[in-house]
């Protein structure tokens, strides 16, 4: 089977560097960034996260919203959710140091761990297994590196990649074969 991974358009929160799950829209320059992959989408079960730009990504490549499936929200900045970077680190400096020291199980207040993102993921991967058909989903990036620390087996491969907003990642799942076909593809 194969699993297509799309990142959403540039959001609102993309274009200003801020922390963002949910409710923030798609620029103008991230709807025109969806022309490439609508003129060619891929084909399978269409699944995509709850959040605004993703579902604003799905309805403008695919005509259609999918079915929502929450397991693909970016993972949880909890407070620092709406802050950029530098303001995270001026509002929060030990709970961001916190998190830069132990990138993997420590979170942002309130928020999500990568190990915790990583297990969400990884259901997931194993339901769309059972599925038995080709599969996309439309999310965000760092669920798009969990899909690709997971296929690689390597947990520090999560901060190897840069998923480029409006591309997509193409992943092949055969039994116990487990392949990254394409990368940021347009």
């Amino acid at each position: 089977m194969k699993i297509y991974l799309i990142r959403h358009g540039q959001s609102q929160g993309n274009k200003l560097g801020k922390y963002a799950k949910e409710d923030v829209p798609l620029t103008e320059e991230g709807f025109k960034s969806l022309e490439a992959l609508a003129s060619h989408p891929p084909k399978g079960r269409l699944f995509v996260s709850p959040a605004k730009r993703a579902i604003q990504t799905a309805e403008g490549i695919f005509g259609q919203r999918g079915t929502i499936e929450k397991r693909l929200l970016e993972i949880s900045y909890g407070l620092f959710e709406g802050l950029t970077f530098q303001e995270a680190q001026e509002i929060y400096p030990q709970e961001m140091k916190n998190w830069i020291d132990n990138p993997y199980t420590g979170c942002p207040p309130e928020g999500e761990s990568i190990e915790s993102l990583m297990k969400r993921v990884e259901g997931l991967l194993k339901n769309w297994q059972d599925l038995g058909t080709d599969v996309i989903g439309v999310t965000h990036e760092g669920v798009i590196r969990a899909f690709m620390a997971l296929t690689l087996g390597y947990q520090d491969a999560y901060f190897k990649f840069y998923i480029e907003n409006a591309s997509m990642v193409t992943l092949n799942y055969q039994e116990n074969f487990h392949q990254i076909l394409q990368i940021n593809y347009k």
